[in-house]
């Protein structure tokens, strides 16, 4: 008996043994795959100011894609694109396999986002008129059981529409399906930034659009494999009589949400007036019947709408009242982050904006916890950027249009060489934090003079200099270095 009880507690420590072999060799594995898939994928040498690599055209507009395959745009995790909605046009319905953040950089019009879960709080005023023996618009064959007299009929109610305008920053979950309409004269031109990296990502790093209409003849031209795919929207899966079953419509209308014959692309021209259900614009009266609020917020609720589905995912970096840094000579920056909008915390993203003139300079700084993706929207500026093997991967100009990435901890420094240089950076943290190498908050003004002194082998005088002379925090004059004998006075 003791014998058969040995055998058995040997045999169950082998086999511990040998299923704990097993998974420290799968994981191995699996690293090493990783290793093989990103070698050193952050080990940057060099960073150029990338261009988009893909357009995709479509009857109103066009999508600009950069290659997320870049080296600098790998390691940062995140791919970009940018959104050019002529007026008129209308960008429809998708939704990505990651969280989102855009910006709006030029024009003005609408935005809906479709949440799951929540209700239509958007409702007009002529909403549920009872009209005796008639059914809902588009009720089936379902609805023929009940009561004439509770058949009512309504004209139309959605989830929340807002208006946007340049200078907006946008914040969107994944899944969550989401459009835009150019309602102004000048094209509407949003950026956006996809954090592939998120742990919210369940799939591969690679953007994945999901159209629930319309669709892109060019295909995914960024995914190998799928460059010559059209790319047709989610009903053109199923079978029509599955979509008119689900939906309760005709075989006939079923095959019209596929789009098959449609070529239009994912941004489309509407023609005549876009009758959505919106608010007034800010400093407009509402009009009669508007005004109720029970009605422009719904009666009925789920239990959300203080949660989930009243979130506030837009904020303007543009608003002078909300600047950060300010200094009327110079210029200012604007930062968005998640005490500013707290969906951001669940995104895991933040935004800044920045605005100088010319011959200001923005002090050297670098990112402690977040990589930074800058998109210029306006002007000029000589960019530098020094990585951890304390080389410069990049000294150049930098102009409207082109996007540079900036790794965590790189150090940057930013000079605008024409009148005004703007941008917008998007960083992969909510809450991103900023170390800088100069001026009155800086790690040198952190340091003992006794540690500069015999850090860089100069004199006390000298280190008081290094430590002393730049009494600003982000903003100065990049003037030239004999100005630099005297400390200035500076409020920024």
């Amino acid at each position: 008996m003791a014998r058969v009880s040995s055998l058995l507690s040997f045999s169950l420590t082998l086999l511990i043994f040998f299923h704990g072999y097993a998974a420290q060799q799968a994981q191995q594995a699996q690293q090493a795959q990783q290793g093989q898939q990103f070698p050193n994928e952050c080990q940057l040498d060099q960073l150029n100011a990338l261009e988009p690599s893909h357009v995709l055209k479509s009857e109103a507009g066009r999508i600009e894609v950069w290659d997320h395959h870049a080296p600098q745009l790998r390691c940062s995790g995140v791919s970009f694109a940018r959104y050019i909605i002529e007026s008129k046009g209308l960008y429809l319905p998708s939704f990505f396999n990651t969280a989102k953040l855009s910006f709006v950089a030029k024009g003005r019009g609408l935005m809906g986002k479709v949440i799951p879960g929540c209700a239509e709080t958007f409702q007009d005023s002529s909403e549920f008129q009872p009209r005796g023996g008639e059914q809902f618009e588009g009720q089936g064959e379902e609805g023929q059981g009940q009561g004439q007299g509770e058949r009512q009929r309504f004209r139309d109610m959605h989830q929340k529409v807002e208006h946007i305008r340049s200078g907006d920053t946008i914040a969107t979950t994944p899944g969550v399906a989401q459009w835009f309409y150019n309602d102004g004269q000048q094209p509407l031109v949003i950026v956006s930034v996809f954090d592939l990296a998120s742990h919210q990502n369940q799939l591969d790093r690679n953007p994945r659009p999901f159209y629930l209409a319309g669709n892109n003849p060019q295909g995914q031209v960024w995914l190998q494999g799928r460059e010559q795919q059209p790319q047709k929207n989610i009903f053109n899966g199923f079978e029509p009589e599955v979509i008119a079953q689900a939906l309760k419509i005709n075989l006939q209308t079923a095959q019209k949400l596929q789009n098959q014959e449609d070529n239009r692309g994912n941004i489309v021209r509407v023609e005549g007036p876009f009758g959505v259900i919106r608010p007034p614009l800010r400093g407009q009266r509402p009009q009669e019947g508007d005004d109720d609020d029970e009605g422009r917020h719904g009666r009925h609720g789920n239990g959300l709408e203080e949660t989930i589905c009243s979130a506030r995912s837009t904020d303007n970096l543009d608003d002078p009242s909300r600047t950060d840094v300010y200094k009327p000579q110079l210029g200012y920056i604007s930062i968005l982050n998640s005490y500013d909008l707290p969906i951001l915390r669940f995104i895991r993203l933040s935004a800044l904006r920045g605005s100088i003139r010319q011959n200001a300079m923005v002090l050297p700084q670098w990112n402690a916890n977040a990589n930074a993706i800058l998109y210029v929207t306006d002007g000029e500026a000589q960019i530098q950027i020094v990585n951890d093997n304390g080389n410069r991967v990049f000294d150049g100009q930098v102009s409207q249009g082109q996007l540079i990435a900036i790794p965590q901890g790189f150090s940057v420094v930013k000079r605008a060489t024409s009148n005004r240089f703007q941008w917008v950076e998007f960083k992969t943290n909510a809450n991103a934090q900023i170390n800088t190498l100069a001026g009155r908050t800086s790690v040198l003004r952190g340091l003992p003079l006794e540690v500069i002194t015999n850090g860089f082998q100069i004199s006390p005088e000298e280190a008081r200099r290094v430590k002393f002379n730049t009494l600003e925090t982000t903003l100065t004059h990049s003037s030239g270095p004999a100005s630099y004998e005297r400390p200035r006075v500076a409020a920024a």
